[in-house]
């Protein structure tokens, strides 16, 4: 533990608060400087263009940071010295190139990057199928990337740093021997009240609902199942709140149907979801309408292979560790019709974003169930489930842990879960439900609907 962090844990709540806005204005240096306002301004004028100018913008963009990339990278120069790059012309051409997957990536960070590590922004992975990866973005890819997310918010009303938001994440912000009951800090330099999500349990979740109360924020973001947390909280003790967000914007799990239904419904504003990722994907959001666009500024999606959502990401922002046809492990469901939604922004249309592509179970027959379906099983639960987690050991067994309100929860709405279940995985699949008194966290403060372990390695 270093000096600061010992200094912060001994330190009264009003100097932590302190030290999170210091960081927090440290952080915006490399953030919002001229290139972000730029790039603003930009975006907010690539809106208005046609769909094929914004291709064709793409296609130049993409020619640029091959180039880059082949010229900077000595990992790319090696895995390209047997192609012409410069047969590289449109997006079709990319599958001339090799896939590069994350293993990849991580053996050979050094020849991969492409500056130093000093005057640097380092991003790092989850890591949670046990490969963790750090990547390097220049300063300016990094101001790229955060006026991407702010345009996308001020679509919808939002104007980051100039209103208030609530943010859930994986901080470590409070100090392990703290006693009071206060779990979450604030950073002025975003106007922005940071809440732990490592301290989300149903005796502390009241103060939280009080703190959100007080604060009143114009928008909530950050992991969306420790929102719903919150939410089923709120509604299971029906109490009133004090504010109307503007917009909630999840990040960094995938969003389930019965979970926005219940952050609609409790908030009384619209979710809206996007997809990036922390070693730099390309951006997808959602519009007004709640329709998943490409955001074509910021790079390329392909699918893996034909019929198979899986996804490769090239990304015009990652010009310190370059990320080209990237097998990041996720899948999309793109829409082909060439439809135009009715924001009137012109974009390829995502029907889904399904999310990582080993969220699934197995039913004992090896059919995959994947994540959107699995938490569709807990809809019909009556409200007194506070928390579920489906575990899978074997293909033929599925242990499903509920963390409950005992007060609320009956003995009956187990065999209605079961039968949930049984009627998905069938009877050759055994269902074993066990009551704890609390589901934990991964140590990234994320919450996991499903653990498979079928393959011998944790998904």
């Amino acid at each position: 533990m270093s000096f600061f962090e010992k200094l912060y844990d001994k330190s009264p709540i009003v100097f932590q608060n302190l030290m999170v806005s210091i960081s927090g204005y440290q952080r915006n240096l490399n953030r919002y400087g001229k290139t972000y306002y730029e790039y603003l301004k930009f975006l907010e004028d690539f809106d208005t263009w046609s769909l094929e100018q914004k291709l064709e913008y793409q296609r130049k963009e993409l020619i640029n940071f091959i180039q880059y990339t082949v010229n900077n990278s000595g990992f790319y120069e090696n895995l390209y010295k047997n192609i012409d790059i410069n047969l590289i012309q449109t997006v079709n051409d990319l599958k001339k190139l090799p896939i590069v997957d994350k293993e990849m990536l991580r053996k050979n960070i050094d020849d991969v990057v492409t500056i130093s590590k000093k005057g640097a922004v380092e991003g790092h992975t989850g890591g949670t199928t046990g490969k963790s990866l750090v990547v390097l973005y220049t300063k300016e890819d990094m101001m790229k990337r955060m006026a991407m997310l702010d345009h996308f918010k001020a679509r919808v009303g939002f104007k980051h740093r100039q209103m208030k938001r609530a943010t859930f994440n994986g901080k470590h912000i409070i100090p392990p021997n703290q006693e009071k009951k206060s779990f979450w800090r604030y950073n002025a330099a975003c106007k922005q009240m940071i809440y732990s999500s490592f301290h989300i349990t149903e005796e502390n979740m009241k103060y939280y609902v009080e703190s959100l109360n007080k604060y009143k924020p114009d928008a909530i973001d950050g992991f969306f199942m420790s929102m719903c947390d919150i939410a089923g909280y709120i509604e299971r003790h029906n109490i009133k709140l004090e504010f109307i967000p503007v917009g909630i914007f999840p990040t960094s799990e995938t969003l389930t149907k019965a979970g926005r239904e219940l952050l609609e419904r409790v908030f009384k504003c619209k979710v809206y979801d996007q997809y990036a990722s922390s070693e730099g994907a390309p951006f997808v959001t959602e519009c007004k309408e709640q329709v998943l666009h490409i955001e074509l500024a910021s790079g390329v999606f392909e699918h893996f292979e034909e019929n198979n959502d899986e996804i490769l990401v090239t990304s015009f922002t990652t010009h310190g560790t370059p990320l080209i046809r990237y097998k990041i492990g996720d899948s999309m469901d793109f829409d082909n019709t060439n439809k135009l939604c009715s924001c009137g922004i012109q974009a390829p249309i995502v029907k889904e974003i399904q999310g990582r592509k080993l969220d699934f179970l197995y039913t004992a027959d090896g059919a995959k169930i994947n994540a959107g379906n699995v938490a569709n099983l807990f809809k019909n639960m009556p409200n007194a489930l506070i928390r579920a987690q489906a575990i899978q050991n074997k293909i033929d067994e599925i242990i499903i842990k509920l963390e409950v309100d005992k007060t609320l929860y009956k003995t009956e709405y187990d065999e209605l879960l079961e039968n949930e279940f049984l009627h998905k995985f069938g009877r050759k699949t055994k269902i074993t439900i066990e009551h704890v008194d609390e589901i934990p966290r991964e140590k990234s403060g994320k919450f996991r609907l499903i653990i498979n372990k079928v393959n011998g390695e944790i998904v």
